[in-house]
């Protein structure tokens, strides 16, 4: 059977369930759910997780704690995206040492997730959050979200949540024991942060914040690793992973770029706001070459 012919198969049970005709059935919700679901089976994959233990009855429990967590606590990411992070960090090798860092928790919700994420592969989860809210926006034009043709800017104190009120979420819905909080804004917390990172996850919406956090994350995260952000239909903010002048001035390196600049990495049939920038001092030794691109070996 052809992937389209799965395809096909499953949108016809989609309809069954819910006693739609093909007329009736959206096709956005359908293109959704099957997008969603490729997701799901990617984790599901035996081979993700296995060199933790992780079968799949426990993935799919840590999916259920996803979508529940999501409901009780506020968060601006939708449960999928989850899924999609936790595929990447149960895919790092077992061998390679370092941590998560989370930056911008709001209420706690993104962290109680990726704290679990963090017990199963036996990593801690850094959380660095001002814990009441977003600095002043210096950005007085204003943020263009191009791909949904948005405007609009953010007010200081946005995206609150205290440190005693995030703990608690973390504490009744993740695993707080994974946890270490760096309080305060990133521009002072994080000046003295010296720990191996695999992983980061940052929701901090203004570009200002993006500068503050990844000059001092950048240079302890370990070659081939992700730095995901919750940003990448803000095109002010996007423009800094091209950021030659900055990159240059301030880490000395070339700008690493954005999978998913304007309008996210394809999770939703519309837009998606999760996107990653990959750090690679040696592409020769990660990357792969394939024939259909001139796959010799670089001179």
């Amino acid at each position: 059977m052809s992937k389209i012919d799965t395809i096909y198969n499953y949108l016809y049970e989609i309809a069954k369930k819910f006693k739609l005709t093909e007329q009736e059935l959206p096709a956005e919700a359908v293109a959704r759910e099957a997008m969603h679901k490729a997701i799901l089976a990617r984790f599901f994959d035996p081979a993700v997780g296995k060199v933790y233990g992780l079968d799949l009855a426990q993935k799919k429990e840590l999916v259920e704690q996803f979508k529940t967590i999501t409901t009780k606590v506020q968060t601006a990411t939708h449960w999928i995206y989850y899924v999609a992070m936790a595929t990447v960090v149960f895919n790092i090798p077992k061998s390679q040492k370092g941590d998560l860092i989370e930056c911008g928790c709001w209420k706690g919700g993104s962290t109680a997730i990726l704290s679990l994420v963090a017990s199963k592969v036996k990593r801690k989860l850094y959380v660095a959050d001002s814990f009441e809210g977003i600095p002043p926006d210096d950005d007085k034009k204003g943020h263009f979200y191009t791909h949904l043709s948005v405007l609009g800017y953010y007010e200081k104190g946005m995206y609150d949540g205290t440190l005693t009120e995030v703990k608690k979420n973390i504490k009744e819905h993740g695993n707080i024991k994974a946890c270490q909080f760096i309080k305060g804004f990133y521009k002072d917390s994080l000046k003295k942060f010296n720990k191996p990172l695999v992983f980061a996850f940052l929701d901090v919406d203004l570009r200002s914040s993006l500068e503050d956090s990844v000059k001092y994350i950048w240079p302890n995260l370990l070659d081939n690793s992700l730095i995901y952000t919750d940003d990448s239909c803000d095109m002010d903010v996007v423009k800094f992973w091209f950021d030659e002048d900055w990159w240059q001035k301030t880490l000395k390196i070339k700008a690493p770029g954005y999978v998913g600049s304007g309008c996210g990495l394809p999770i939703n049939p519309d837009f998606s706001s999760l996107g990653y920038a990959r750090k690679i001092a040696d592409p020769g030794r990660i990357f792969k070459r394939e024939d259909w691109f001139h796959g010799k070996e670089i001179k």
